[in-house]
């Protein structure tokens, strides 16, 4: 039963994990358009590492709830990773969507 208890206590703390990696993913591209929105080219760079570190931590949680996919806990953990996926993807279209540009020489 302790067990149990324990293994249960292991998957929320991977959903919350994962929650907390797709607040920090949506919060940093929030951060971007804003800094886009005001063309303040430091403000651009770090959203760009904010993105970059969200992405990180999504893929971090992504791979810590695959090791509890399983029959018991398996409906709530694919809707937590398809969330994931859907930030990840988030991430990279912004990414790609806006780069610094380079200074013109």
């Amino acid at each position: 039963m302790t067990d149990t208890r324990e293994f249960s206590r292991q998957v929320q703390h991977a959903i919350d994990t994962a929650d907390h990696a797709i607040l920090q993913a949506q919060d940093a591209e929030h951060q971007l358009q804003v800094a886009i929105t005001q063309a303040n080219p430091r403000s651009i760079q770090s959203a760009n590492a904010a993105l970059t570190e969200a992405k990180h931590q999504v893929h971090e949680a992504h791979e810590q709830l695959q090791t509890f996919n399983n029959d018991e806990y398996g409906q709530q953990i694919k809707q937590t990773m398809e969330q994931l996926a859907q930030a990840s993807q988030d991430i990279e279209a912004n990414q790609e969507k806006f780069h610094t540009p380079k200074q013109i020489r």
